[in-house]
């Protein structure tokens, strides 16, 4: 999810920014309604679409508007763009750059799911507790059931971004590290149209035709097609934006109309119960492309330079780490005052309502944290690589 389109020209920056930071609160609303049962239905966001069901349906239409998994892979597209413009001020010619690049990538990605994780396993230890509320979805009372023997062994998996056990919003985290460490030779590969078609076929099939399950190729399998879509649109998206604008308003209209479907509800339609079914995965993949390729290369907004939307975009990834470990400190606060049933009209409440308290405190919370790790963390980075920099590399002397 993280990247930052700092230095970018013109409103590129805000724009790609604030973007992030609207889809990290859609991820937040998303697993405010995953808390409680509504209507008796558990874990709903696995189920299909039920039409003699109302409040499944209702449900339904409130996951799909608040689509976290289809979000998720919007910050995948948005990450390319972003390290694809990165790359384009600083390319990956010589062995200090890239080592540069990584370093800055280390430094952006590392310290807040460090200090997250760290967070969480003080509340293991200390508040949550290891019990089931009849109140609450199984997705809910799933999250934070370590023993306490194996929290070390799990905290230590958890930094290195190999797990996501304490944390559940940090497993995109290892999607972006693993990303991260191939994205210079993606990059290389967008740079002429011959071999940026062909490595997206060969990165197409891959999320279809690789052996085996998702989880045995780390999701790179599927994942990895949408950071390099991402990483075309700054070279290659702005015949795409041209094409969009030319069309008449109504047309325009309804073409985006329709992507906008296709992105919210392809997944409650066709893959509920999967975690990354490749063929909506492709779809997210597509439909995200088109509107980082609008963010991009359309029309600049005095939205996106509104200093509560800029505020927003440079805490996106703060709220994105943090406000499921807030939801459940709020939701463990308060179901022990609830009836063991609640009425379908009371679940859904209660459920918007600790996503709105919990947007209200992840948000300071996070300012905290990127005034005191994540600015520092990444100063440092930028320290660090512009030393690198100045080193001339071996492979440079050679050339």
């Amino acid at each position: 999810m993280p990247g930052s389109a700092e230095g970018a020209p013109g409103h590129r920056t805000d724009s790609l920014d604030v973007g992030r930071g609207i889809c990290a609160v859609l991820v937040l609303l998303f697993h405010g309604l995953l808390v409680f049962r509504i209507g008796g239905v558990d874990d709903p966001h696995l189920l299909p679409v039920d039409l003699s069901d109302p409040w499944l349906l209702l449900q339904h239409l409130l996951l799909g508007l608040a689509n976290g998994p289809a979000y998720v892979t919007f910050f995948f597209v948005l990450s390319g763009t972003v390290l694809a413009l990165s790359l384009d001020r600083d390319p990956p010619i010589h062995a200090s750059s890239v080592l540069g690049y990584l370093v800055r990538r280390g430094f952006r990605l590392y310290p807040l799911l460090i200090v997250t994780a760290g967070i969480a396993a003080l509340l293991q230890l200390h508040y949550f507790e290891l019990r089931d509320w009849p109140q609450a979805t199984s997705w809910f009372n799933n999250s934070y059931k370590i023993d306490q023997a194996e929290l070390p062994a799990e905290f230590l998996a958890n930094v290195q971004g190999r797990s996501a056990t304490l944390n559940g919003p940090a497993w995109s985290i290892k999607v972006e590290i693993l990303a991260s460490a191939v994205f210079p030779l993606l990059y290389l590969l967008s740079l002429t149209m011959r071999r940026a078609v062909l490595a997206a076929l060969v990165l197409c099939a891959a999320m279809f035709l690789l052996p085996g399950s998702a989880e045995r190729w780390h999701y790179m399998n599927v994942f990895l097609f949408s950071f390099f879509l991402g990483a075309l649109l700054p070279r290659w998206g702005w015949p795409v934006a041209a094409a969009l604008l030319r069309l008449g308003r109504v047309p325009r209209i309804a073409l985006l109309i329709f992507l906008a479907m296709v992105f919210l509800f392809s997944r409650r339609l066709l893959g509920p119960d999967e975690f990354a079914p490749p063929t909506v995965v492709l779809l997210e993949t597509l439909c995200a492309a088109v509107a980082v390729v609008l963010l991009l290369h359309g029309g600049d907004r005095a939205f996106f330079h509104a200093a509560p939307m800029r505020l927003l975009a440079r805490l996106s990834f703060g709220i994105y780490l943090l406000h499921m470990i807030v939801l459940s400190v709020l939701a463990h606060a308060v179901l022990p005052w609830l009836p063991a049933e609640l009425g379908p009209m009371a679940a859904l409440g209660w459920g918007l309502l600790l996503a709105l308290v919990t947007f209200c405190i992840t948000l300071p919370a996070a300012w905290v944290l990127h005034v005191l790790v994540e600015r520092p963390m990444q100063q440092l980075g930028r320290v660090i690589a512009a030393r690198l920099a100045r080193r001339q590399s071996p492979l440079r002397r050679i050339a």
